[in-house]
């Protein structure tokens, strides 16, 4: 009997965190990556608690969320280095000003 609620335990386990992966999922399809952050703390130490033996239906929940992991961490990387690119192009032109406006000043 202690087996049996331990898998159900451990199944509910899983949804939990499959749901809060979709949840992840979203919001970085958003791109709001706070949200994404925030989601990702809470589902932390559920994801730690996941025991290796699972049930089938289990398991395919958990391929699942690291297909998403896998994807969203390749997200979020694109999409710091769009950011970093647009920051260094903000900078360049923020000093082509202050050029330029030294130089008229003159």
């Amino acid at each position: 009997m202690t087996e049996e609620r331990d898998a159900i335990n451990q199944t509910q386990l899983v949804k939990q965190v499959y749901e809060l992966t979709k949840a992840i999922e979203h919001a970085a399809g958003l791109a709001d990556w706070q949200r994404a952050a925030e989601l990702v703390d809470e589902r932390s130490p559920l994801l730690m608690s996941i025991a290796a033996e699972q049930e089938p239906v289990a398991l395919e929940m958990i391929r699942y969320i690291q297909s998403v992991d896998s994807a969203t961490v390749e997200q979020a990387q694109r999409s710091q280095a769009e950011l970093e690119t647009e920051y260094r192009a903000a900078m360049d032109r923020t000093r082509a000003a202050g050029q330029y406006h030294r130089v008229a000043l003159l």
